[in-house]
């Protein structure tokens, strides 16, 4: 089907482009969870990848006709929000102050 297609063409081109912010994104929470602040990715997954694309969403069906481009350009404008955030909150350096307990590993029982 010829529709099929066009949509499909266009959730992979701003797909495309999400990638490289999805990239970014992930190695910086990663970095801080790793560093043991878990709650920040955690919010600025919540408020990116829930909060913007449904009110992007609903603002866009409140006053005309959503389309599918739509929903994926909400998707995008998520994920560069979310890499933004994510980049800003791990320039801050709140991370530096964190003090993470790895514990002792226990020894395994000889055999």
């Amino acid at each position: 089907e010829p529709v099929v297609v066009e949509i499909g063409t266009q959730l992979l081109r701003v797909l495309s482009l999400s990638g490289l912010f999805i990239a970014v994104a992930l190695t910086y929470t990663g970095g801080l969870q790793g560093t043991g602040d878990t709650k920040s990715p955690l919010y600025i997954s919540v408020i990116s990848q829930v909060l913007i694309p449904l009110s992007i969403c609903f603002v866009i069906q409140r006053t005309g006709t959503l389309q599918p481009l739509h929903i994926w350009v909400a998707i995008l404008v998520g994920h560069a929000v979310r890499c933004a955030l994510s980049v800003l909150r791990f320039n801050q350096g709140k991370w530096r102050g964190i003090a993470v307990d790895i514990g002792t590993t226990p020894k395994a029982p000889f055999r």
